[in-house]
């Protein structure tokens, strides 16, 4: 924008008008107007996908897999693009988990997709897979393996590799900690309606010999115990593998927690191999 020019003027102003009018100019100068912020907004928006993933770590999470018999087919999945086109993963959640490293090639399929192509070391596992950004931190991926005979899909988030003190938001471990879990969502296709908890809040707390107990408020939220291991992944997430047992059963859970701050996040669950899953937030704070 250009300087404003003086405007010559015949009468004397008054100090209090000349002040108005300098502040007047000066605002004018450095506000956008309202068509410049709207064309702001849309650029922000605009393009959601990162124009390349070097430097980043995609923590994809698993919640859909076909056919069922397929593994990995619980957990999270890190995938760390390095420079030159390689990459290397690792996972944990379930079986299935392994870690690996290979070469990509990256395409934009428009501004919230990137659809890339992999295949490992060996040369033998080849793979697609296409993120779609509902906004510059995630969204959604689907991944065909086996030139389509498998399917993985759910949703992802994005990472620094190399994160600083301020990205390092997942704690190294859960244990000595409250977590505080609110249910926004539970699916369960096999089971009838009202046999399983779909709201509340169960409030978790974990040890440091590998035991945690769980208190459950809401209706079907009960008061059981378990074992746990606990896995940090990337700068955001981590994995927890645990067995809950209660009075009525003694079954296994996967769940990846996505933090947003160092004591809050995202959390989802698939409960017994997939006859549950759950979903929603979390707090965390010392026991």
């Amino acid at each position: 924008m250009s300087t404003p020019t003086a405007i010559p003027c015949q009468r004397r102003r008054a100090p209090g008008a000349a002040l108005s009018l300098s502040l007047a100019l000066l605002l004018g100068a450095l506000l956008p107007s309202a068509p410049a912020l709207a064309d702001a907004e849309r650029q922000a928006t605009a393009g959601l996908a990162p124009s390349q993933l070097v430097g980043l770590d995609l923590n994809l999470q698993i919640e859909k897999v076909a056919p069922a018999a397929s593994l990995p087919n619980q957990g999270l999945i890190v995938k760390r693009y390095l420079a030159q086109g390689l990459w290397t993963s690792q996972g944990a959640g379930g079986p299935g988990h392994r870690q690996a490293s290979g070469s990509y090639q990256l395409r934009h399929g428009g501004d919230h997709v990137l659809e890339e192509r992999s295949v490992d070391d060996s040369g033998q596992a080849q793979s697609s897979t296409r993120y779609s950004f509902e906004h510059p931190r995630g969204g959604t991926w689907v991944q065909s393996l086996n030139h389509g005979q498998q399917q993985l899909s759910g949703h992802f988030t994005v990472a620094p590799s190399q994160p600083g003190p301020a990205q390092q938001l997942a704690p190294a471990s859960n244990a000595g900690l409250h977590v505080a879990l609110i249910i926004k969502q539970a699916l369960a296709p096999t089971l009838p309606p009202g046999v399983f908890p779909s709201a509340g809040l169960v409030l978790q707390s974990y040890a440091a010999d590998g035991t945690l107990s769980f208190q459950g408020f809401g209706p079907g939220n009960i008061n059981s115990k378990g074992s746990y291991s606990y896995k940090r992944l990337s700068a955001n997430t981590a994995v927890e593998e645990a067995t809950q047992t209660s009075d009525f059963f003694s079954l296994p859970y996967t769940m990846v927690y996505t933090f947003k701050t160092p004591n809050s996040g995202t959390w989802y669950q698939n409960f017994y191999n997939g006859l549950i899953q759950f979903s929603g937030t979390f707090d965390t704070f010392p026991r």
